[in-house]
């Protein structure tokens, strides 16, 4: 029997942006007063700012990576026939849910970190 991947829903890709909206909120609210610290020293480098920057662009190359793998997979199956009709129709949340899928976990993990950080002060 060959192994078939897990079909995202598009109920359960806008629960992950539901989440992942709140997981930005905790981030923001974590983040302001590092924010206003950082433009309130001119010139002072603040390693959050930096990490913000990477961690975003990463997750941009990332996203764009896992949806044409998940592209590139739906357009094999479709080559060799192994391509369902309820496959199809459930292509672009699929896709969809490829290129977020690192974007929201760096959020959550985000939110979590410095959560923590705020508790270890």
């Amino acid at each position: 029997m060959a192994k078939r991947r897990r079909r995202h829903s598009a109920a359960e890709l806008a629960t992950g942006f539901g989440l992942a909206s709140l997981h930005t909120g905790i981030t923001r609210w974590y983040r302001l007063p590092m924010l206003a610290a950082a433009f309130a020293s001119s010139g002072k480098q603040q390693p959050e700012m930096g990490r913000m920057v990477s961690e975003k662009a990463a997750a941009l190359v990332e996203g764009a990576f896992d949806a044409q793998i998940e592209v590139m997979r739906l357009a094999g199956a479709a080559a060799t026939g192994r391509l369902q009709l309820d496959d199809l129709a459930g292509a672009p949340t699929s896709i969809a849910a490829a290129a977020m899928r690192p974007a929201i976990r760096r959020v959550r993990a985000n939110s979590r970190r410095l959560h923590r950080k705020r508790l270890a002060r």
